[in-house]
């Protein structure tokens, strides 16, 4: 009891007073004295009160896949400990569902063993014919595209392409195989007369037994279906146990078990499949006892209801809507979609579903968001319609200046629709009855695929996007180009295509069916089930192929291609009626005209087809708001978002997003995310999305409405952009004047422009935001679904109006909990204000000191925000800062301040975060103080720290009389160095950093001229800040260059696949594809140049792992391009590839970033789910994490100890081990200076080789610069010899010498020469003087640990002896002095042409450098940091 009492007081003093707050926070930890960590403590905050309902229902967590270890945390999950620790507070709401313990924990995991998906390579292609034809992929996406629109007899013909080109062993064949016979199963119910059992027979014989195409349990399951369903009686049952008998004889027990339990057999049919195995099972109980399962998902019933409860579809109280009154049809866009669940009937309500009214309430909020989901597009259809008839009831037809924008897309809606019904008719005609006469006609191509929408959906999309485009191309008009615009309308006709509700609700039923047949199983079982299902054995390793996903997807031309047909439709179809006085008469002539033409120009010396909008429409679409007329169902949610399951399982209900967002359509990425969420490695990952989807919001309604007054006025305040931009052209200078002033001119004409197009762009989405705001302005509680990029960073999926949006956008929002503020939120709340204000460097207890020296000003702000002094308008985030005010009004004016429940999120920000990893990686004491990692009595500013360094440095040059140095002296300030320093630990580059240098520099001595001064000054400052950055961060700088050289050597080599398929080829045997293919009959001479080229490509990623176990594969490779014909023009796409070559330059460059970046999402997820455990509500944009104001102490808590959490555990140890593990085998190009000993004798090495007759014709040292890929496969056999338990081997490996083993012997680092600055468009000055340093100081501890490594394993490698050497020196120094005089006359002596000829290139194994050496600074110190987050 005195302990929790102990507890009690000291949560209660953490912020008793101003003069308090300029003291240490008083952290649990930093009193040890005071506390004993017991196994239970009392209340968190005894002061804070829970606004919110209890929560009804919470998620049900034995039923998630993903979830099965959760459950309620309880007392005795919580141990003594005599470390600090979370486990021993409890949650202040106690009614809430929480995360287990053991989430927000870092298990530790083996770096030896990553996951590791095996490269694909090329795949044969087959002749198009009909339309049929192509790589595997696109024969697959052909074909599951054939089969949903019912074209069976195009699908007989892809799945003989497939089979000719498979061998039978391949899973794919039986995967096809497979879908061919659902589709037939699922035809059979439909039209018995068209498909009976029979002919499933039949087919299945033909082309499956008589084929040798092994069946899996997929196959029976099918069959047995299909029996039940069309078949009765006797000849039902003996069909049942001859298919079953079949899969034991064929496959084997373990296919017979998978197929007992699987959950594709609803109750029915599985019931029936029990009972025709009396002499493996018990019979199972009548059907009606075990509806139990059917019921589940009935809403009507109580197990309905408990089911949705157990998914988290009902887990909050109410969610019904407010109607808004609305001005016209398309003055709310975003609200629309929101009203057609208004209408009376479209969602019944379940007043005869049993169970309390909150619950009925629930299940109907739930059904209200599935109806959101599906039903953007017809709404939107029509609301276009509602809005032409009013406008006809009034007698407007057509003319343009009196239409409303959706008027005006109902009128071209209603003429395209017929065009798109002609094509699809057309389209018809010529799958159905393919001849000579048509075999090239393009439906054949894409016509699969066009019928997969609606004729409907298609028009509503294409009408849709185009004036989408139209209203973001005035500011990027990439928008408007015929390719972008093309695959912009394609991808919208795959989305709509893919959204399939049903699809995504039966996959989490057939989970729960699963698991509940296994259970009555092991009661029924009359044998041993000793045998786990196939899909459960070996443990849980499960690798799809990396392709698997696309084969249900549309091929990139063919959407590109179906957008560009819908284009050209739609060009025909929009016209409008504009209206103009006749000059000479007066009269009033009408015209009716395209309202949108196709135009072809140059863009970047490229000829360029764009479409071109009427004038007349730009005016209009600058008027209303049109993007988003057709919905997206990106929209903020009314309802929980679904718990992530799987990788496109979770978020919306309806339509599936990805977990982990694509980037250059790479697919590496998905495969490796895939198979790491079926292994249970990311569970923490989900869970941690989970809690920050979940966290419910409302729209902040006085904020609101005083920027709806604003905005209405025209007014610009903060990031609010005035409805007139006030923006003077110049006036054009005369015909007399210089051309140096037209010049000056047209620039300023042109920036002007610019400068309105921006304005205009940012007006338009503002004016979205406040719509979508409007849309949800009466709803209790909104939520954003959230998934994260490739590195792990969390983001909303909804993308209009989020909190992590400017000012303008995050000022809306507020939590839709509340929460007693207490003395210590009161006072955090103040400290907020300060620093939306802008008065963030203070101590805590100057800040809140500031809000109350300006409390006056705070309440004119609240109470008179447009009509008072408008202090607010001042600060830093205004809108933000406003709202802030407003919550510190209320509660200052309540009866007791402490009691007041707010629900204003209060930030904790990092000091520029990704400095605060890479100090803690490089255990820099320096860099650790100027980041607020080490404690201090007022915060630090790494920005001006690096100022001060710059300043310094400047006048030490200064004093010695450089001339840069006297210009600069005096001008360098915070601002000129912080963007700089800021992107520094983001990758920035030299030029990068100039150019950030030159913007601040030209601002400051107010200089826009094109002079070389101020460009040598910004050159001349970067290398200072450069410099200044390594003196504070000198452990950080060798990270930065460990993680370099590892990317450098990961970038340049062949995996040990590569390798050993090269090898085969040297030793003369002919390349051939995948094992999975039928291996060709002949082999041309072009495709065996092809599978050689796709060998020798560098194609290895950089791919590691985060501490949450979430695989990062970097998406940059080298893309190819496809030309797609249309009737406007041909169109050029890129297409990526997995099996391409990497882009260098960005895979290395995007490294260091982004390696920082997964650690700083690691951080954030898991303070997320910390935050969940103990009741917390949390939001966080990156590096800015928010919650209550009353919270911010447990907050800060959280936040210090998930850090030294993370950077306790060795980071880049285990960074180095999954290196080595993951690229195994592997071997790199490393380039040797040529005037290094070990260069010298590979040379003469390489040399004698051709006296001997394997390398003839070469007679300077520059021939043997490169590495050959014979000396790859020699290097390769050297090191098996080496590796064979054989000790003849053994010792013959010893024996051998190759290029790699005389590295090996003569090592030197100072030889090694990287290309990797050159890449990056840098030098040894402008990387900072420590690069050298780092250099020879990692390279020296590689080549130390490597010889000693070898001396202990006894692989001592074998030199050159120095006679052979001295035999060729003089041959090689003769035919040297003639190539350098060549040389110099052919390429003037040129920097790039040199520094080529001083390298030559060695393979060597792909290792790593160890680790550099840690700092001596402790992270734990950490704890003690009131300035870490503030």
């Amino acid at each position: 009891m005195l302990v929790r009492a102990a507890r009690r007081k000291l949560r209660r003093d953490a912020f008793r007073s101003p003069n308090q707050l300029a003291e240490q926070l008083a952290l649990p930890w930093q009193r040890p004295s005071q506390i004993r960590w017991a196994a239970s403590v009392g209340p968190a905050g005894s002061t804070t009160h829970d606004a919110r309902r209890p929560r009804h229902g919470a998620l049900s967590l034995s039923t998630m896949p993903r979830h099965e270890t959760r459950s309620l945390a309880t007392q005795a999950d919580v141990q003594p400990s005599h470390m600090p620790s979370f486990d021993g507070m409890i949650q202040p709401w106690g009614s809430r569902s929480l995360q287990q313990p053991q989430l927000s924990r870092l298990k530790p995991w083996d770096p030896s063993a990553p996951l590791v998906l095996r490269d694909p390579m090329d795949p044969p292609t087959a002749t198009v014919r009909f339309g049929i034809g192509g790589d595997p992929i696109e024969l697959y996406q052909n074909l599951h595209a054939c089969l949903r629109v019912g074209r069976m007899d195009r699908a007989t013909a892809i799945i003989q392409r497939l089979t000719a080109m498979y061998s039978p062993t391949a899973s794919e064949v039986v995967e096809a195989h497979n879908a061919y016979l659902q589709t037939m199963s699922e035809l059979a119910q439909h039209d018995p007369e068209a498909y009976s059992m029979a002919t499933i027979e039949e087919w299945y014989d033909e082309h499956m037994v008589r084929k040798a195409i092994e069946p899996n349990a997929g196959t029976f399951i099918i069959l047995l279906r299909s029996s039940m369903t069309l078949l009765e009686g006797s000849a039902r049952h003996r069909s049942l146990r001859k298919y079953l008998a079949m899969a034991q004889q064929c496959c084997g027990e373990e296919v017979l078990d998978t197929i007992n339990y699987s959950e594709d057999f609803d109750d029915q049919e599985w019931d029936a499949l029990i009972r025709a195995q009396p002499e493996r099972f018990k019979e199972p109980a009548p059907l009606e006892q075990q509806q139990d399962m059917a019921q589940q998902y009935d809403i009507s019933t109580p197990l309905g209801v408990q089911s949705l409860i157990e998914h988290g579809i009902i887990a909050n109280p109410e969610h019904t809507v407010k109607e808004v009154p609305q001005k016209g049809e398309g003055l709310n866009a975003l609200k629309n979609a929101l009203a057609t669940f208004h209408e009376s009937g479209r969602v019944p309500y379940p007043h005869e579903m049993e169970g309390s009214q909150s619950d009925k309430e629930r299940a109907h909020a739930y059904m209200r968001q599935l109806q959101i989901e599906r039903d953007a597009v017809d709404s939107a259809i029509e609301r276009w319609k509602i809005e032409d008839e009013k406008l006809a009831k009034i007698g407007v037809h057509g003319v343009l200046k009196t239409k409303r924008m959706q008027a005006l897309m109902w009128q071209w809606y209603s003429v395209l629709l017929p065009r798109i019904k002609k094509e699809m008719a057309r389209t018809k005609e010529v799958l159905s009855a393919p001849s000579p006469e048509n075999s090239r006609d393009e439906r054949h191509v894409y016509g699969p695929f066009l019928e997969l929408c609606s004729p409907e959906k298609l028009a509503a999309i294409t009408v849709s996007r185009v004036l989408q485009s139209a209203a973001t191309g005035r500011t990027n008009a990439m928008e408007l180009k015929v390719a972008n615009l093309s695959s912009n309308i394609g991808e919208d006709i795959r989305t709509e295509a893919n959204a399939d509700a049903q699809a995504k609700l039966w996959s989490q039923r057939k989970k729960e069916r699963k698991r509940a047949r296994r259970a009555m199983l092991d009661t029924l079982s009359l044998q041993p089930q000793n045998a786990k299902p196939i899909d459960e054995q070996n443990g849980s390793r499960v690798d799809p192929p990396v392709d698997s996903y696309l084969r249900k997807e549309i091929p990139v031309a063919i959407k590109t291609r179906l957008g560009a047909l819908m284009m050209e439709h739609f060009l025909q179809a929009a016209t409008i009626t504009v209206t103009a006085e006749d000059p000479k008469t007066g009269k009033t002539l009408t015209s009716t005209q395209a309202a949108f033409h196709h135009h072809m120009g140059y863009a970047n010396g490229k000829k360029t087809g764009w479409i071109v909008p009427h004038q007349e429409i730009l005016e209009k679409i600058s008027k209303e708001p049109t993007a988003n007329t057709v919905h997206s169902v990106q929209l903020p949610m009314v309802f929980e978002p679904k718990p992530w399951t799987a990788f496109d399982d979770g978020g919306y209900y309806t339509s599936s997003h990805g977990v982990v967002r694509m980037k250059n359509q790479d697919h590496s990425q998905r495969a490796y995310a895939e198979s790491a969420i079926a292994n249970g490695d990311m569970e923490k990952l989900l869970s941690g999305l989970d809690v920050l989807s979940k966290v419910p919001w409302q729209i902040n309604k006085d904020v609101f409405k005083v920027m709806v007054q604003a905005w209405n006025s025209g007014e610009g305040i903060g990031a609010m952009v005035a409805e007139n931009d006030n923006l003077v052209r110049p006036k054009e200078p005369p015909a007399d004047a210089p051309e140096s002033a037209r010049r000056q001119w047209i620039d300023a004409i042109r920036r002007i422009d610019g400068e309105r197009s921006g304005l205009h762009s940012q007006r338009s989405f503002q004016n979205y935001q406040l719509e979508t705001a409007r849309a949800y302005v009466n709803e209790k509680r909104l939520y954003f679904p959230h998934n994260v990029d490739f590195r792990g960073r969390a983001y909303p999926i909804s993308p209009v109006l989020n909190h992590m949006g400017s000012d303008f956008s995050r000022c809306l929002l507020r939590f839709a909990n509340g929460k007693e503020l207490g003395s210590v939120g009161l006072q955090w709340l103040k400290v907020h204000l300060a620093n939306l204000y802008g008065y963030d460097k203070a101590s805590l207890h100057e800040r809140e000191k500031f809000a109350m020296d300006n409390i006056d000003e705070v309440f004119d702000s609240a109470k008179n925000p447009l009509t008072g002094r408008r202090w607010w308008t001042k600060g830093e985030d205004p809108w933000q800062c406003l709202a802030c005010c407003m919550e510190l009004t209320n509660a200052m004016e309540s009866p007791d301040p402490t009691r007041f429940v707010s629900h204003l999120p209060v930030h904790q920000d990092g000091t520029c975060n990704g400095l605060q990893h890479y100090a803690a990686l490089g255990g820099d004491f320096a860099g650790a103080s100027q980041v607020n990692l080490e404690p201090s009595d007022r915060p630090q500013d790494i920005y001006t720290g690096v100022a001060e360094l710059v300043k310094g440095m400047i006048e030490e040059d200064a004093a010695k009389g450089k001339k840069q140095a006297i210009l600069l002296k005096g001008k360098i300030t915070r601002k000129v160095v912080k963007r700089t320093v800021m992107t520094n630990v983001y990758g920035v580059t030299f030029i990068g950093a100039k150019a950030q240098v030159e913007d601040e520099l030209r601002a400051t001595y107010q200089r826009q001229d094109e002079t070389t001064e101020i460009w040598h000054a910004a050159s001349y400052v970067a290398v200072k800040i450069f410099d200044a950055l390594g003196k504070i961060f000198n452990g950080a700088q060798e990270i930065q260059y460990w993680l370099g050289e590892c990317g450098e050597r990961i970038l340049t080599s062949l995996s040990a696949d590569q390798i050993k398929r090269l090898g085969a080829h040297l030793d003369g045997k002919q390349m051939v594809y995948d094992p999975k293919y039928k291996k060709p009959k002949r082999i041309s001479q072009s495709l065996e140049k092809k599978l050689i080229k796709d060998v020798e490509e560098f194609k290895t990623p950089i791919i590691w792992t985060t501490p949450l176990k979430m695989p990062v594969v970097q998406p940059y490779r080298k893309a190819g391009v496809v030309k797609v014909k249309t009737q406007l023009q041909d169109v050029i796409i890129a297409k990526a590839k997995n099996t391409g070559a990497v882009d260098k330059r960005k895979q290395l460059q995007a490294f260091p970033p982004n390696f920082i970046h997964s650690l700083d999402a690691t951080h954030m997820l898991l303070s997320a789910l910390k935050c969940s455990e103990m009741g917390v509500d949390f939001a966080a944009v990156h590096d800015s994490f928010w919650t209550h104001a009353a919270d911010i102490p447990t907050l800060n808590v959280i936040l210090r100890d998930a850090f030294v959490r993370m950077h306790s555990e060795d980071i880049m140890g285990r960074l180095r081990a999954e290196f080595n593990a993951r690229y195994a085998g592997s071997m790199y190009k490393a380039q040797l200076k040529r005037s290094s000993v070990a260069a010298k004798k590979i040379i003469a090495w390489r040399a004698a080789q051709r006296t001997s007759g394997n390398k003839p014709g070469r007679t300077t040292p520059y021939d043997y610069k490169d590495a050959t890929f014979a000396e790859l496969a020699l290097e390769a056999r050297r090191q098996e010899l080496l590796n064979s338990e054989n000790p003849e081997e053994k010792e013959k490996g010893r024996e051998m010498v190759t290029p790699t083993s005389i590295w090996l012997a003569n090592q030197d680092p100072s030889a090694i020469a990287s290309y990797r600055l050159a890449l990056l468009g840098e030098t040894k000055n402008t990387a900072g003087r420590n690069f050298d340093e780092a250099k020879d100081k990692i390279l020296s501890a590689e080549a130390e640990q490597v010889s000693e490594e070898l001396e202990a394993e006894g692989k001592e490698p074998k030199d050159l002896p120095d006679e052979k050497l001295e035999a060729v020196e003089e041959e090689l120094a003769e035919g040297e002095d003639d190539f350098r005089d060549d040389f110099k006359m052919a390429d003037s002596g040129t920097k790039k042409v040199n520094a080529r000829y001083n390298t030559m290139a060695v393979w060597l194994p792909l290792t790593f450098p160890p680790v550099p050496k840690k700092g001596g600074w402790d992270v734990s110190r950490l704890r003690d940091s009131k300035y870490f987050f503030s």
